[in-house]
């Protein structure tokens, strides 16, 4: 009983997670997938050709239109990778989404990218995600900055 509960639970928070991303719920032979964002791209024969990346929140702190914008961003970085699927370049992507997040948000955002990592780190309240699209996962995070006092500053420089 308790794992049909949770199951029902991981649904819906799973239906709440892709109504706030804008994601499709598509079922495949396999079965559905978790999030499936569509991407148009106009064929030569004047269709409309959708090639759909995967994005699935592993844990977040962070507010939906921030989520998004990390989402958008890391989507639109990994569509101009010229050699993606098969060279991911993750040092292109990590400053893509910290100079995006330091220009709209303010400084000391850090992003971390790969295919395999561990991390254990210290975040701002409401500055955490953790997500993949497809098969990168991305770890995006700010931590607060203290102004430094005057004191600081003449020790520093030598007075």
């Amino acid at each position: 009983m308790r794992e049909q509960d949770a199951g029902e639970t991981a649904g819906r928070r799973g239906g709440v997670i892709r109504a706030l991303l804008g994601v499709e719920r598509r079922l495949d032979g396999a079965g559905p997938t978790e999030g499936a964002v569509s991407s148009g791209k106009a064929s030569e024969s004047g269709g409309e050709e959708r090639k759909a990346a995967v994005v699935r929140v592993v844990a977040a702190d962070m507010a939906p239109a921030l989520q998004r914008r990390a989402f958008r961003c890391a989507r639109d970085e990994l569509a101009a990778m010229p050699h993606f699927p098969r060279r991911l370049e993750p040092k292109r992507l990590a400053l893509a989404l910290k100079k995006e997040f330091d220009t709209a948000y303010g400084p000391a955002w850090h992003c971390i990218v790969g295919t395999s990592f561990g991390s254990y780190v210290t975040h701002a309240r409401g500055g955490f995600l953790y997500f993949s699209v497809d098969k990168v996962y991305i770890l995006l995070f700010r931590t607060a900055v203290e102004p430094s006092s005057p004191i600081d500053d003449e020790q520093t420089n030598g007075l």
